[in-house]
Order: structure tokens, then C-alpha cells, then sequence
């Protein structure tokens, strides 16, 4: 189960940041940033728009990140993903939702929800 979350939480990470390069209005700030090699510009409307582009890309990375960690948490520890990581995940999907309803952070919020709900399978079975 833990590497479900894991892998669905890079593939979110990888998705985001690939919609990121397929939306000219985020793709074409990243390239003037890439081309100019800065977001500090006096014009505020294009600053604006190189540091959404490039904050975008950013939490992209992020989650691909924090996916690799909880893989490898998971295997070394031949543990479950930790349920404060789905308190965590379900907590900024919510507030996401709130705040950007047509958004992908209802991915956040259902992968916090699965990593919540999944069954511990490391619990021998009981006794009689």
C-alpha cells in the first residue's frame, strides 16, 4: 500500500509539472526566465507571471521529492506511510479545495485520504 502512495504521489508530482510545461500561460514565463535568467523585472504583471511559472514547477518537484522519501521511508522501515504524512496531504488538499476548487488538489486531498484508510498489514493476525 505504501508504495501505492508513493508512486501515485511522484506520478501527481510528475503530472503537475508536465501541465505546467503544456500550459503556454505558464509554459512561455519559465522560458523567459530561462532566456533572461531571472524573475526580477520592473514590468509587475510579468514578475508575476515568471514566479507563479516558476513556484508551479517547483511544488511539481516537491512532491516527486517527498514521493521518493516516502518510498524509501516505507521500504526501509518496512512500514506503512506514517498517518501524520496523510494528515498532512489530506489537511493541504482541503484547504486547497476551499481555496482553488478547480484545481488538482483534490488529487492531495485523495491521496492523504488513501494513505489514511489503508489497512495495516503489518499487524500479525490475531490469535484465538
Amino acid at each position: 500500500m505504501s508504495l501505492t502512495s508513493s508512486n501515485l504521489l511522484i506520478s501527481t508530482g510528475i503530472l503537475h509539472s508536465g501541465i505546467g510545461l503544456l500550459i503556454p500561460e505558464l509554459r512561455d514565463p519559465l522560458l523567459r526566465i530561462a532566456t533572461e535568467r531571472t524573475t526580477q523585472i520592473a514590468d509587475v504583471h510579468d514578475r508575476s507571471e515568471r514566479e507563479c511559472s516558476f513556484w508551479f514547477q517547483v511544488a511539481g518537484i516537491m512532491m516527486v521529492s517527498q514521493g521518493y522519501l516516502l518510498r524509501n521511508y516505507c521500504q526501509a522501515t518496512r512500514k506503512k506511510a506514517p498517518q501524520w504524512f496523510g494528515w498532512y496531504l489530506t489537511g493541504m488538499g482541503t484547504m486547497g479545495v476551499i481555496v482553488m476548487p478547480a484545481s488538482g488538489f483534490w488529487l492531495i486531498l485523495g491521496q492523504g485520504m488513501f494513505i489514511l484508510y489503508q489497512d495495516d498489514n503489518t499487524n500479525d493476525k490475531k490469535s484465538k
